[in-house]
């Protein structure tokens, strides 16, 4: 065993517990690597570490130098070393999750109230607007994530699990009694689940199927997030009033509620079907129903109270037990045999085997989940009235949350789908009504002409999704597959268009056993600005206005963070969507609408990324209101449901910013500030989306960019079912968001997360008294400090030196020269109007964090140059060298902890 541990990171000075950790990982990890590869290996990913170390510490060594050592590496060598680098940047974002978590219960026991937990934000809007309406607030709210496929989620399932036992080993150090024999066992199962890590490839050997990815979602929402949903509910009941919760009523309802992309966003994906949408909603369902199924009968279980102990039944649940026990004699006579005098026991038994008989399509199946959710309410009645309020509001409690947030359905399956392509079926089964509001608003009203049929394989497709729909609602109910997303709307008739198709694949009778919510999604920052007027425009076509008041005047818009961002830059992008965000919401409350914005947000600073709570806080006036839609995607997933610990963390805060977002006075101080400050942040974005575009519109912008990040190798990974282009043309317009901040993340530029928000600083910065004016709006705006928030931490990540040799890969100097001019820029007027020396100087946990992974990310980003360079000069690319980009890729996005 090695005695030396020179995978140990240097300083930053860490917490006591996380440096312990992070040591032990470490010399787990060398001591894996030197009985898998011997010591030679491990002394050459030290001479790496430290030579890049030395390099940024006090200039030892010029960067050229060390490329050109990394470049004699044999690449079956450089590859290994890449992925060990790799596996130390994993190790140490588990020993970092686990510091987090500790640290918040450490504050709990001490009495600390976490400032963005639910008790905090619960005491912040009761000091506002008093207990009685905090209470009435917290009944309406509505908090909704929706899950979505990854098309650049690096990390493979199986390395997941691994990495997921690792930390359930490390929580072993968390009992009450640890001994040496205990912590020598644990560093035993260390360095066997590390080897394990080792020798299991990162990468997939084929590209995922849709239904691959269905079963990823699948894996956190039926585990994690069913477990923690209870939870959250619980502390919410407990701080609206901590007298006797859980021996009341709760003050609380079912407020979350998830949904999934995957498996019906087939925008640009050719492989997800009207069949795989089926099987989707099917697996979904079946995830569901089987946990509800077992945690009823978990309950049961411990629900073993009888009338001569004190627990009468009442006259209700007597005749539906009769009902149970006439329905499945057999079932209940071995209850009575094996549990007599339990009929709580009996009850739920027989209720979770009519589960059961749902989940398989059996005789006894209930035809939907508010049947179900009817007789754990009979149940709590019948416990109430027997004078048993803490068995009525005890587990059978959270096993009612649980039903009433997951349904049947476990995530309400959306589907999205390009306006273009309704165009085109609109085309195919009758020329010229595509665009034509007046006409689609005509077959919404009568009816598709008899004997209308597709002939394209495309409008078959598009007809058949909606029948999948319809199908998924007959099984597991409305609510299993309802939305329909339209993505890139520019009219009002791409709205039209939608109800169009669904009155072309449903019978009328079918039509009125049908629920669907068409939800337009704007995304370019022009489409955001048009996006009031196609509103109108829809509403004001024939029908429009009565089926609002059969959705109890409810509307859904989503607005896009990534294309907006790609289209002109962050800057630009955030100050569009912020603006849009409060003119739709006062048009909303002039038409007395129930607006909910949904936030197609992205893991990464480019694509909108960033601490969510701090974002939620940022929204426009009245946006929110106690409503609250967004995407979670990928590997922001895995990062924020990685335990249901960390689960309960990123919903707690959720909770929180609603709450505070949500009152009377959080919406006049928003609306007060956005009056102060929108002419100065229009005046920002202009500048700053002129530059964005100058760049990018540049001739010979797209080869640059392919020459200077990256791109073509991502491309090569089998690390999701969707393409990187929408369309079979390879330009930036086809491209999707996620990849191109992807690119750009790798190549340590981060250019989606910065450029263009120099010039929009200076540009009011430079005026008379403009300095002490952004300072102000970054004190007083909850918008403007996240913006600003976001592009430091890309700066953070982002390396001018080893970012300047990736960008020369591009071979154009002018570009390379545009890119660092704007770097500096940023750079300056973010310290300047931020007030610090250094980036992250206020944020010691992030600079550490960042600081913690320096040496790791470094030689990784010098691997993958000098690989890129090698590549660049090949006529046909050597596949050893594509290996050891792709290990490089799938190590940075551990070390940086985003993709795109």
């Amino acid at each position: 065993m090695a005695t030396h541990h020179p995978l140990r990171p240097l300083p930053p000075q860490l917490p006591e517990g996380l440096q312990y950790e992070v040591t032990l990982l470490a010399g787990v990890l060398e001591d894996a690597l030197a009985e898998c590869e011997g010591q030679d290996f491990v002394d050459k990913v030290t001479w790496l570490r430290n030579a890049v170390s030395r390099q940024r510490t006090t200039g030892s060594g010029s960067v050229d130098e060390l490329l050109t050592e990394v470049g004699k590496l044999d690449p079956d060598v450089a590859r290994k070393i890449a992925y060990a680098l790799t596996a130390h940047c994993l190790l140490l974002n588990i020993a970092e999750d686990r510091q987090r978590i500790k640290t918040s219960r450490m504050k709990g026991r001490a009495g600390q109230v976490d400032g963005e937990g639910i008790v905090a934000g619960v005491s912040e809007v009761t000091a506002l607007i008093g207990k009685h309406d905090t209470r009435r607030l917290v009944q309406r709210l509505r908090i909704h994530p929706v899950f979505t496929a990854h098309p650049t989620e690096a990390r493979r399932r199986s390395v997941t699990q691994i990495l997921r036992r690792i930390a359930a080993e490390l929580k072993r150090f968390d009992e009450i009694e640890v001994d040496d024999a205990l912590i020598q066992d644990i560093r035993r199962r260390l360095v066997e689940e590390v080897t394990n890590l080792w020798r299991t490839s990162p990468f997939r050997p084929t590209r995922p199927q849709p239904i691959d990815e269905v079963e990823r979602v699948i894996g956190v929402l039926g585990h994690q997030v069913f477990l923690v949903v209870a939870d959250v509910y619980r502390e919410v009941d407990r701080a609206l009033d901590p007298t006797m919760a859980g021996g009341r009523e709760p003050l609380t309802g079912a407020f979350l509620r998830y949904g999934s992309w995957v498996g019906g966003d087939r925008d640009g994906n050719p492989f997800v079907t009207a069949d795989v949408t089926r099987e989707a909603g099917r697996r979904y369902a079946e995830e569901a129903l089987g946990r509800l199924e077992e945690h009823t009968r978990a309950v049961a279980l411990s629900l073993t109270a009888d009338p001569a102990s004190g627990a009468p039944v009442s006259e209700e649940l007597e005749r539906s037990l009769a009902d149970d026990r006439a329905r499945a004699p057999e079932a209940a006579a071995e209850l009575e045999r094996v549990a007599p005098e339990q009929p709580y026991r009996h009850k739920l038994e027989l209720v979770a085997d009519r589960l059961r008989a749902t989940r398989l399509g059996e005789q006894g199946a209930y035809d939907g989940p508010d049947r179900f959710i009817a007789e754990l309410a009979l149940v709590q009645r019948s416990l109430l009235d027997g004078g048993n309020p803490r068995l009525a509001y005890g587990v059978i409690q959270d096993l009612r949350w649980r039903a009433e947030t997951f349904g049947f359905h476990l995530a309400s399956l959306e589907v999205r789908q390009h306006s273009a392509v309704h165009r085109r079926v609109l085309d195919d089964l009758r020329p010229g009504t595509a665009g034509d509001v007046t006409a689609l608003a005509q077959l919404i009203q009568d009816g598709w002409p008899e004997g209308t049929e597709p002939t394209s394989d495309e409008a078959r497709e598009v007809l058949d999704t909606v029948r999948a729909m319809w199908d998924l609602q007959q099984r597991y109910g409305p609510e299993a597959c309802f939305r329909y997303i339209i993505s890139f709307t520019t009219t009002a008739a791409d709205l039209l268009a939608v109800r169009a198709l669904v009155r072309a694949a449903l019978t009328d009778e079918e039509l009125a056993d049908f629920r669907l919510s068409v939800v337009p999604l704007f995304e370019t920052r022009a489409d955001l600005q048009r996006a009031p007027e196609v509103l109108e425009e829809v509403l004001a076509a024939p029908g429009e206005r009565d089926r609002l008041e059969a959705a109890g005047r409810e509307l859904e818009v989503m607005i896009g963070y990534s294309d907006s961002a790609k289209d002109a830059g962050l800057l630009a992008a955030h100050v569009a969507l912020h603006q849009l965000q409060g003119q739709l919401a006062r048009w909303a409350r002039e038409q007395d609408i129930k607006l909910t914005f949904f936030h197609g947000r992205g893991g990464s600073m480019g694509r909108g990324g960033g601490p969510l709570n701090r974002a939620i806080r940022g929204q426009g006036g009245g946006s929110v209101d106690g409503r609250f839609k967004v995407t979670e995607q990928g590997e922001v997933i895995f990062a924020r449901y990685r335990s249901v610990n960390t689960g309960r963390r990123h919903l707690e805060r959720t909770v929180n910013a609603v709450m505070a977002t949500s009152t009377p006075h959080a919406e006049e101080r928003a609306w007060r500030q956005e009056e102060r400050f929108a002419e100065v942040a229009s005046q920002m974005a202009v500048a700053s989306e002129r530059r964005f575009r100058d760049l990018i519109d540049a001739e010979g912008f797209a080869e640059f960019f392919t020459l200077a990040t990256p791109y073509d190798e991502i491309g090569q990974l089998a690390i999701g079912s969707r393409p990187a282009h929408r369309t079979k043309a390879r330009d930036l317009s086809s491209l999707r968001a996620i990849p191109w901040v992807f690119a750009w993340s790798q190549s340590r530029v981060n250019l989606t997360g910065w450029y263009g928000v120099g010039t929009g600083l200076a540009t009011v910065g430079e005026q008379e008294g403009g300095l002490d004016l952004l300072r102000a709006m970054r004190r007083e705006w909850p918008f403007f400090q996240p913006v600003l928030e976001m592009a430091e931490m890309s700066l953070a990540k982002a390396d001018k030196l080893l970012g300047r040799y990736a960008l020369e890969l591009g071979n154009d100097a002018g570009l390379t020269e545009a890119i660092m001019t704007e770097w500096e820029l940023t750079e300056e007027w973010l310290l300047k109007v931020t007030g610090q020396e250094s980036l992250l100087e206020r944020q010691p946990a992030l600079r550490a964090a960042v600081s913690l992974r320096r040496s790791d990310i470094d030689a990784l980003s010098l691997l993958q140059l000098a690989t890129l360079a090698r590549l660049r000069s090949q006529d046909e690319p050597d596949p050893f060298d594509q290996l050891v980009v792709k290990t490089t890729v799938a190590g940075l996005s551990a070390g940086l902890q985003n993709t795109g």
